[in-house]
């Protein structure tokens, strides 16, 4: 099997509704009104690659705030998983909770077998247009240039 590309810049995303690791529901239109966001999709809590990921995006939390985005991870943790995680690593952000992988599936973040996330990186801005796309862990400065250019 072909694993399909990112979804392309200048698409509009799909919308979402997902319970985050606090709790609350959280849907892509309703975040959207308060600016723009960042989906991080990787594969598990508690891996090396994923722990480096979601410390870097917790060190570049002022870069986002400034640009008025809102960063999210997603995986398919249960919301409990995820609340354990994020406060093992003290995450200033969410972590949304896709457990039968159908948000990731819409957004193209699937391996080509579709049992696990494959690690991608989308910046939307708040008219849901997809502004950046990419696979594995692009940083902040490369993220947010995709807003500069808008």
């Amino acid at each position: 099997m072909i694993e399909a590309p990112p979804l392309a810049p200048g698409t509009q995303a799909p919308d979402f509704t997902l319970t985050a690791s606090n709790g609350s529901v959280v849907s892509l239109a309703q975040v959207l009104e308060q600016g723009g966001v960042v989906l991080a999709f990787y594969p598990g809590n508690h891996t090396e690659m994923c722990d480096r990921q979601l410390r870097t995006m917790k060190d570049e939390i002022e870069r986002f705030r400034t640009a008025g985005v809102t960063p999210f991870g997603v995986n398919p943790a249960s919301v409990e998983e995820h609340r354990e995680y994020a406060a093992s690593l003290e995450l200033p952000f969410l972590l949304l909770s896709d457990p039968g992988l159908e948000v990731a599936r819409r957004w193209h973040a699937v391996s080509p077998l579709g049992d696990q996330v494959t690690r991608t990186v989308y910046l939307v801005d708040r008219t849901r247009t997809i502004r950046f796309a990419a696979r594995g862990m692009p940083g902040a400065e490369i993220t947010l240039e995709a807003l500069e250019e808008a």
